[in-house]
């Protein structure tokens, strides 16, 4: 049950690159809105991230799915990853919907999105939907850790492939403890299948 308290990182740590700096709060936020209006993906996220964490207008996690369920149908992945985490754990305005989160990380997982793969993995580790497979969770969570690195080695300034691979590290620890040794082998060959299989695209 720990992971009911985990926020995507993406959500914490970002709002996307792309977003466009502009001289005052008000003028981005019109610029992000007109742009999201329109049908631009990343304002479409970045207008998500601004409703969940209550930046420069009222916090809105209806509004945030929303923004996030246009972006995510239009391809966006980190969209797709944080509306897992929202319709998994739910929020005021946005039902509680487990079948739907796990559906929507392993869209993400299947595309190598680093963070939807721990916290696919997570949900295999934690009862709260999945039947309880910790060679699963080990495999995805160390899926999540190695995409994760390989992205720190590029260009990761806001530090969020570092935080993924910490959460990561933090459930294969805890998954390590509860496999026995010819356990972990098989969740080792699991997770080089899923390393190599659900590679970032």
């Amino acid at each position: 049950m720990r992971s009911l308290f985990i926020v995507p990182i993406f959500i914490l740590l970002t709002v996307s690159a792309h977003a466009q700096q502009t001289s005052s709060p008000n003028c981005e936020l019109q610029q992000l809105a007109i742009d999201a209006a329109i049908g631009k993906t990343d304002a479409q996220f970045d207008l998500g991230v601004k409703f969940f964490r209550g930046v420069n207008v009222p916090r809105d996690y209806s509004k945030a799915a929303t923004m996030w369920q246009l972006a995510s149908t239009a391809g966006s992945v980190e969209a797709t990853n944080n509306l897992g985490f929202l319709r998994y754990h739910g929020r005021v305005g946005v039902a509680r919907d487990q079948a739907e989160g796990v559906r929507l990380w392993r869209l993400a997982a299947e595309r190598g999105f680093a963070e939807s793969q721990v916290h696919l993995g997570e949900a295999y580790s934690d009862r709260s939907y999945l039947k309880q497979d910790l060679l699963e969770a080990y495999a995805w969570a160390k899926t999540g850790k190695h995409h994760a690195q390989q992205m720190s080695a590029g260009i990761d300034k806001l530090g969020t492939a570092d935080a993924v691979a910490r959460m990561a590290e933090k459930l294969l620890a805890d998954v390590r403890k509860r496999l026995s040794e010819i356990e972990l082998a098989d969740a080792e060959k699991k997770a080089a299948e899923y390393i190599s299989k659900y590679s970032p695209q």
